[in-house]
């Protein structure tokens, strides 16, 4: 599948403790010939169209994990990958392993300048309870806001949408929107769809302020106007 043009995809990469009980030492290991269990498991994020596997997104919308989402065919699988931004999370075999099993998936509806929709966010539920999620997230505000590469290696440069207003998304539930609000900086905007005289009904309208927004930068200009003239 051929990358849409613009800037070059990215690339992340973390290693997690394997959930569950530890094996025990390495001399009883040994000495009871059963397999040492690795205490890490590693992912990899990537903004890369090219690494998405098709059958485990058709696999993930044509269950009740996306319950907001409906199959769709191969093409229009393709349409709507190409047409967005894409992050897959992967799994890897070593900390510097190449991608295998996607298990986690988001995409942006996007200009790919001023405006971004995130949709379609999701773990598989094996992967789940790993911060997996959040790390997306953590990911992609990288991609929007900018990055330097730290010294392993494992966050890469990214230039940013120096021109980014907004992104919005969507939350179902206040523990989703909490997610989304720690891991990316948002903010709730608005109560989406709530149900007439129930208080805290609804869904979460969830903004993250883009290095060009227009409303936080102008009150950001009006502060410092104000400090400047000790007022």
């Amino acid at each position: 599948m051929a990358a849409p043009t613009g800037s070059p995809p990215l690339t992340w990469r973390t290693s997690v403790p394997v959930p569950g009980p530890m094996p025990t030492d390495a001399k009883d290991t040994a000495n009871n010939n059963v397999a040492a269990t690795p205490s890490e498991e590693h992912f990899i994020c990537s903004s890369d169209v090219a690494l998405i596997q098709l059958d485990a997104l058709h696999d993930a919308m044509s269950s009740d994990l996306m319950w907001w989402a409906k199959p769709l065919s191969r093409p229009q699988l393709v349409a709507m990958v190409t047409n967005s931004l894409c992050l897959g999370v992967y799994t890897a075999d070593s900390a510097d392993g190449a991608p295998q099993s996607m298990v986690g998936f988001g995409r942006l509806v996007t200009d790919r300048v001023t405006f971004a929709y995130l949709t379609d966010v999701y773990v598989l539920p094996a992967y789940q309870r790993r911060g997996l999620g959040a790390w997306m997230m953590r990911c992609l505000r990288e991609l929007c806001h900018g990055s330097e590469p730290d010294r392993a290696g494992s966050v890469p440069s990214a230039d940013g949408w120096p021109n980014l207003r907004s992104l919005w998304l969507v939350a179902s539930t206040e523990s989703a929107a909490r997610m989304y609000m720690g891991a990316l900086g948002a903010e709730e905007a608005a109560r989406y769809r709530p149900q007439p005289g129930v208080p805290g009904s609804g869904m979460l309208l969830v903004e993250m302020p883009g290095p060009a927004n227009s409303i936080r930068n102008h009150a950001k200009r009006n502060e410092e106007a104000k400090a400047a003239a000790g007022t």
